[in-house]
């Protein structure tokens, strides 16, 4: 009797110990935040997709729900759903959406990181939100937002980023 309480015992202090090992939230951001920086520089993904004279990179997995136009295009995956918002009268090196996220005193930023490319400008930005966290990405005048659970931020700011980066407008 004795032994099964040791090993039950062994388990459960295992399967903790295990737990704890886990990436803490700012380990994921920093390699997210990497990532999406390495993503604007390299700049690699050919457009795919088209929507009104906008085309864009759009991930196997993600489909465009119907109703998206130029201006608002919602992509989604199984399991979680992206926004993506087009300013046409922005330029390349507008800092229209981070100026307007630094301006907002309802976001609590966890972190965030600018990059620029000779007249480009972009960031990525994770804010905090309850028990998911709100990831924000933008090249010049096209912004990309979704919720994620905490284990996806660096999968997702490095996709966001992909399709911030194969954006071209007529």
């Amino acid at each position: 009797m004795f032994r099964s309480w040791k090993f039950i015992f062994l388990v459960i202090v295992s399967v903790f110990f295990l737990a704890a090992c886990g990436k803490s939230l700012e380990v994921r951001i920093g390699e997210g935040l990497r990532s999406a920086e390495k993503v604007f520089y390299e700049n690699n993904k050919v457009a795919n997709e088209q929507i009104d004279g906008v085309k864009f990179y759009k991930p196997s997995e993600f489909t465009i729900k119907e109703g998206s136009d130029s201006q608002n295009i919602i992509l989604t995956t199984k399991k979680d759903t992206f926004i993506l918002f087009n300013n046409p009268n922005e330029k390349m090196d507008s800092r229209l959406f981070y100026d307007l996220l630094k301006a907002d005193d309802t976001k609590k930023i966890i972190d965030e990181k600018t990059f620029t490319d000779g007249d480009i400008f972009g960031f990525a930005a994770v804010v905090e939100n309850n028990d998911t966290v709100e990831l924000i990405a933008s090249v010049g005048g096209t912004k990309i937002t979704t919720l994620a659970k905490k284990r996806d931020v660096a999968s997702h700011l490095t996709v966001m980023m992909e399709i911030l980066r194969s954006i071209q407008k007529k």
